[in-house]
């Protein structure tokens, strides 16, 4: 079964995908600036007019080009929580980078650690051999045990 006809298209690589995702944050961001800049100019413009009249609906007006500016905001801040996600997520090759690092460190402790061990056994060698030439040239040791 065909399940919605995506098998007919080429797969994407990576790059295409990172590309086009940018492509689709930059047209977001550039939305969301131009919802700010287009709200924040028309409120200095309804300011500008001193007509008590028209007071009422400018207020109002401005109420609503203060909220649609605040939610542009918030679009962006939205956009930028995506963004880092989507570094977080998808930048593998720092990920790969930080395991090597990680890697390298965890092998050179190994390496200090087997020579700390092999540096204690050695000193432990030593002095059972010392102290095993001392017991059995010693003229104070004990006679085997007798079985009975």
């Amino acid at each position: 079964m065909n399940s919605g006809g995506n098998n007919s298209l080429p797969p994407q690589t990576r790059g295409e995908v990172l590309f086009r995702d940018q492509q689709f944050f930059q047209k977001q961001i550039d939305s969301k600036i131009m919802q700010l800049l287009e709200n924040y100019h028309n409120i200095i413009k309804i300011s500008k007019v001193n007509d008590p009249l028209k007071n009422a609906s400018e207020i109002y007006e401005m109420e609503t080009r203060t909220s649609n500016m605040l939610n542009a905001g918030e679009g962006l801040l939205k956009i930028i929580e995506e963004l880092k996600q989507n570094l977080i997520l998808n930048d593998f090759s720092t990920m790969a980078e930080e395991v090597r690092i990680q890697n390298l460190v965890y092998h050179k402790e190994n390496e200090r650690t087997n020579k700390s061990i092999k540096l204690i056994s050695e000193e432990l060698s030593r002095s059972l051999k010392e102290l095993e030439d001392e017991y059995y040239n010693s003229s104070y040791k004990l006679p085997p045990p007798s079985s009975k």
